[in-house]
């Protein structure tokens, strides 16, 4: 009787160790480029906010796009990808990535913020 129960503790033991090591998972984030906060964008007025504040604010666009001698685009470009996956063992492996682009561009006509806009996409 004695030798039946310090068996099963054994392989009660046995097994709580190797579950352990059945099931594994890892995820990761990865960002690149400027991202302009909600909060930089509420302070923004269109026709007053100058383009030394939204630098000063924001630091150096992604890109700057020449319109005329008077208009340039400025383009802030956030790139954020989400990695997961997990394996159990011998039996299923699995692993996703999700990238989200967000580009946000200012018309600045004259040194005054004209307008901006956000563009997103996912996949």
């Amino acid at each position: 009787m004695l030798r039946r129960i310090a068996s099963l503790i054994l392989a009660g033991a046995f097994l709580s160790a190797a579950a352990g090591c059945l099931f594994t998972s890892h995820s990761s984030l990865k960002e690149s480029g400027m991202k302009v906060s909600s909060v930089t964008l509420d302070q923004i007025r269109p026709g007053e906010t100058t383009e030394a504040w939204l630098l000063a604010a924001a630091g150096e666009p992604s890109s700057r796009r020449e319109v005329d001698k008077n208009t340039a685009i400025l383009c802030y470009d956030h790139v954020s990808t989400r990695s997961s996956g997990g394996t159990v063992f011998l039996l299923f492996s699995g692993h996703s990535t999700r990238k989200e682009t967000t580009s946000v561009k200012f018309e600045v006509a004259g040194g005054v913020i004209s307008r901006y806009w956000v563009e997103s996409a996912s996949s």
